[in-house]
Order: structure tokens, then sequence, then C-alpha cells
């Protein structure tokens, strides 16, 4: 039950957070201006982000961006080394963003496929 209310709370304040700093600046496409996510996506998994929605995408993003965080956090939140935490943090957050990154590029390209 602690881990349910604390990974929440986490998710809640981390949704926010990027929706104030990432999501809510960008208001239109603009190629000068991307975040380094929708270039991730559009370089390297070849998702057409106009086709799509730029605003959707951002929103998903900001979604995605949260949860993983969270379950980060979740993660290393009994440790209680702060050098161990970010030792392990580092370890581990590589690999999440790149199979979190090529689920959503799935999820996407399937999105952009009905459109």
């Amino acid at each position: 039950m602690k881990y349910l209310v604390s990974g929440i709370i986490f998710f809640i304040i981390i949704y926010f957070l990027y929706f104030l700093f990432v999501v809510r600046k960008q208001k239109r496409y603009n190629y000068k201006k991307l975040p380094s996510e929708v270039i991730i996506l559009q370089e390297y998994y070849k998702i057409d982000i106009k086709k799509i929605g730029y605003q959707r995408v951002l929103r998903i993003l900001n979604f995605v961006n949260a949860l993983m965080l969270t379950i980060l956090v979740l993660v290393v939140i009994d440790i209680k080394s702060p050098v161990v935490k970010i030792i392990v943090l580092m370890i581990l957050m590589v690999p999440t963003i790149w199979f979190v990154y090529y689920l959503l590029a799935k999820y996407l390209k399937k999105i952009e496929r009905k459109k």
C-alpha cells in the first residue's frame, strides 16, 4: 500500500512538472525547438509527428515519461545510500528509456497507420 500511494504521488508530481516545463511551452510544431524525445521518435524510429498530431504526441510522451520516472523512483526508494541510489538509477535509466521508447514507437506507428 505504501508503494501504491508513493507511486501515485510521484506520478502526479512528475506529470505536472513535465507538463509545465515541456508540454505547455511547445504550442506549435517548431523544427528548431523540438524536445529531444520528439527528435528521437522522429529521427530514430521514423515517426511522422505531423500525421499523428504534435500535441497528441506531447501528451503521450508526458504520460510515458512520468510513468517511467515513477517506476524508476519506486525501484530505488528503499535504498538507503544516496550514492548507491544514483548509481542504480544511472544503470537502469538507459535500458529503460530504450525499451519504453521502443514500445512507444510501436504504438505511435500503429496510430500513424490508422490515419
